[in-house]
């Protein structure tokens, strides 16, 4: 199979005969440098593209997991709108955790796994620790894209919907059914905001694993109020610490995350 360069960029700040024209431009350009070098070249717009954690980084788009063979990818780091941008991080940090090649570094910086719980769970899941299946809502318009992705990979439900990059419990979600789910992502497209698809799973307690220097110095189990599902303390949920010392064990099973 030849090896193909995919340009991806925000198709959504265009109109549908400009975001046409560029692609017309753009493939007929690099196409001319790159098949004689045995590459294809094909341009995709990001709004159709659904990045997932699923035991592996996982980039879809119309059913075809762009990440199953190893390519290489540019992504574009330019948006106007702030959603649209947040689903572009998205997509670039799912390659990024992926075998794949970027040929481009535009959004990059460890700074983001504080912060963005799909990629967090993409490296995690990349060095081996088991990983709630979690999948990216495409921004705005085309949230309802996702449906398909989730009842394939995560099932009927119930769900938990959150934000991608937000903490403290804020504007978490628990969700259900399908029916539910679709009047979440009407909200969601709303929002601004990145958000990711979750299945919830019923527990006792969150556990936060505390590691300085390869060693575990301790951990905090977060539970939420009786009847709750969020344990965030900020929004009633309560916590106690346990001291734990010991190297992290390759061969021992870590909590889910």
């Amino acid at each position: 199979m030849r090896k193909t360069i995919t340009w991806i960029y925000q198709s959504g700040d265009y109109t549908a005969s400009a975001a046409a024209r560029f692609e017309k431009g753009l493939t007929e350009k690099y196409s001319a440098v790159a098949e004689p070098r045995g590459f294809d070249f094909r341009v995709i717009g990001a709004a159709e593209l659904i990045p997932s954690c699923l035991g592996k980084p996982v980039l879809r788009h119309r059913g075809e997991d762009l990440l199953a063979q190893r390519q290489c990818f540019i992504v574009g780091d330019k948006s106007l709108d702030p959603q649209a941008l947040a689903a572009m991080r998205a997509v670039y940090r799912t390659i990024e955790a992926s075998d794949s090649v970027l040929l481009n570094r535009a959004i990059s910086g460890p700074d983001y796994l504080e912060r963005d719980k799909l990629s967090l769970l993409q490296h995690a899941a990349k060095l081996g620790v088991p990983t709630a299946s979690t999948i990216a809502v495409p921004f705005g318009r085309y949230a309802h894209l996702v449906l398909d992705e989730v009842e394939r990979e995560i099932g009927p439900g119930p769900y938990i919907v959150k934000p991608r990059e937000l903490t403290m419990g804020i504007g978490v979600l628990r969700v259900d059914s399908t029916q539910q789910l679709v009047s979440a992502l009407d909200i969601v497209a709303q929002s601004g905001l990145p958000y990711i698809i979750q299945p919830y799973l019923p527990h006792t307690a969150d556990m936060r694993v505390y590691v300085a220097d390869g060693e575990v110095v301790t951990s905090l189990s977060k539970r939420p109020q009786p009847g709750g599902y969020i344990s965030n303390i900020s929004l009633g949920g309560t916590a106690e610490a346990t001291r734990s010392t010991g190297r992290w064990s390759a061969t021992a099973v870590p909590p889910r995350l």
